[in-house]
């Protein structure tokens, strides 16, 4: 009787263990990791350091490098060349570089590019045609830089405005 009883507690055993397997979720493996939802509030922003150049070894300071003290990004009207043409182009500065793009009738355009002075008062550089013609240029900007005169290799006029500034007076500079 002892052998019928231990089967049939064995049996008894048997069937919770399966069933109660059959009943539970069983994984084996990582575990997978909870995400976790971070809420940053910025309240002031961080100041960047000034830094104090040091000085070198020689006792020399290091060089600064000047900022641009003069905007003549637009729209500008410009007059060159022996009869003074009329032209209309937009100048497009980049630091000290300044360009300029404009038509002159027909399939023709000019192409200006060049630099401005330290100072903020001059630039210099060249232009060409796409009708096989370049040289140089030399722009003196006036004090409140809305106008300037100049020339276009040497003795040719070259003067602009920008806004409802009048045409300089002379041209050639």
């Amino acid at each position: 009787m002892k052998s019928a009883s231990l089967k049939r507690l064995f049996l008894i055993f048997a069937i919770s263990v399966f069933t109660l397997s059959c009943t539970l979720p069983f994984y084996i493996g990582p575990a997978e990791p909870e995400e976790k939802i971070v809420y940053v509030e910025v309240t002031v922003t961080p100041e960047e350091p000034t830094e104090i150049p040091e000085e070198d070894v020689e006792g020399e300071e290091p060089a600064v490098t000047p900022t641009v003290s003069v905007n003549l990004d637009g729209s500008w009207t410009i007059w060159y060349g022996v009869d003074e043409d009329e032209l209309a182009l937009n100048f497009l500065q980049q630091g000290y570089q300044l360009s300029a793009n404009a038509a002159t009738g027909g399939d023709d355009s000019m192409l200006f590019t060049g630099n401005i002075n330290h100072n903020g008062d001059k630039v210099e550089g060249t232009w060409e045609s796409t009708d096989g013609t370049n040289g140089n240029f030399t722009m003196n900007l006036s004090g409140d830089l809305y106008s300037f005169t100049g020339n276009m290799g040497g003795g040719v006029a070259f003067c602009g405005v920008r806004g409802s500034t009048e045409k300089p007076a002379t041209c050639l500079k």
